[in-house]
């Protein structure tokens, strides 16, 4: 039997999309009750926050430090966090839970850089704690599927695997009064880069997720096409994995007119593996004398972000089996762990050094 889960944030207030999001899903889920909060640097904000949400004021907290330290010292305490705080955060918050022993969900990408992205994992593995990104794309039900096609190799040898990740609400300088853009172009709160850590992270861990490749070497070109911006708005990336297939992967927020266009093709020797976002619960396969093969789910909750809600679903199920007393790791989890956020900032800090030196190959 499964045991009551109750969870806590950090960030996410009620004038914010995000911690609405990561609710929602958890509500879908059905198994995880919020119970304690700190929801804003301004206490009123996380006290207007937990009334909505129905949580007792004696578990709404000033700061992440005090939450942290009361919630570890309950005999109730939270069985994991939600880290719902721009990316310059992510690691110091994640960092105090996991030394009080709680679990922790995180938003990608986990950190801002590799070196942080490896302290939180030894931390969390020294301490047999779990720690999840919400890499939700993957948690579309089509992908798993997606993902076992291409481990029973009925797609043939993977040869080549391209990636559009393209939106266009940053293609005119809205940062003067759009917070999102501000802090997601601000160094200080975004971290090395914006486009590519924004939508490149999820692009990176889709086509980890999906082909299982190691990649070997990469070259990346990072643009800023909207003058005085200090991070990227457009980035391309070529990728050779080790079995000496290739990648293409192109993310871009200045494409006017394009509004979550995420979308990949998967070439083997036998056949063609396509998905989009704007399709997410379709999968496509080419074969060679142009026949179709649609694959659909219609295990759809109406209003409810699918992949989100499954994302939270998984790793849920993995903390209750553990819980019960199965043994259940960052290794052998079912949930992208910190071994795809550890993975992700390797992917980004590589992209930047190979921009930032004129386009070169580097190794990954």
């Amino acid at each position: 039997m499964s045991k009551n889960i109750t969870y806590g944030m950090v960030g996410g207030s009620i004038d914010s999309m995000i911690g609405e999001a990561h609710r929602n899903a958890i509500l879908s889920d059905g198994r995880a009750i919020i119970v304690s909060g700190c929801f804003s640097r301004d206490y009123e904000k996380t006290l207007k926050t937990g009334k909505k949400w129905g949580i007792k004021k004696d578990r709404l907290y000033e700061n992440y430090l005090e939450m942290a330290e009361e919630e570890s010292k309950k005999k109730n305490k939270i069985d994991f966090v939600v880290i719902a705080t721009p990316n310059a955060s992510h690691y110091e918050i994640a960092k105090t839970f996991l030394e009080k022993g709680i679990n922790v969900v995180c938003d990608k990408p986990l950190t801002t850089t590799i070196k942080e992205a490896e302290e939180l994992k030894q931390l969390a593995d020294d301490n047999d704690l779990l720690l999840c990104v919400t890499y939700s794309y993957v948690g579309y039900p089509v992908i798993p599927l997606a993902r076992n096609k291409i481990e029973k190799g009925e797609l043939g040898e993977i040869r080549f695997v391209n990636v559009q990740y393209i939106q266009g609400w940053l293609a005119k300088k809205i940062e003067d009064e759009n917070k999102q853009a501000q802090w997601r172009l601000d160094p200080n709160q975004s971290g090395l880069a914006n486009t590519t850590v924004d939508i490149g992270s999820h692009v990176e861990n889709m086509v980890s997720y999906l082909i299982g490749k190691e990649i070997d070497s990469l070259c990346a070109r990072l643009d800023t096409f909207v003058e005085s911006r200090k991070l990227e708005d457009n980035s391309t990336v070529m990728i050779n994995f080790k079995d000496k297939s290739k990648g293409l992967l192109f993310m871009s927020q200045i494409a006017i007119g394009e509004n979550n266009n995420f979308n990949i093709s998967v070439y083997g020797s036998e056949a063609t593996l396509k998905w989009s976002f704007k399709q997410a619960n379709k999968l496509t396969i080419l074969h060679e004398d142009h026949e179709e093969e649609i694959i659909q789910n219609v295990d759809e909750i109406p209003g409810t972000n699918i992949g989100f809600k499954n994302t939270y679903s998984t790793f849920i199920t993995d903390l209750v089996s553990k819980k019960n007393g199965e043994i259940i790791t960052n290794d052998n989890a079912h949930f992208q762990s910190v071994n795809a956020g550890l993975r992700g900032m390797r992917f980004i800090e590589k992209c930047v050094e190979s921009s930032k030196n004129g386009g070169i190959w580097v190794e990954f």
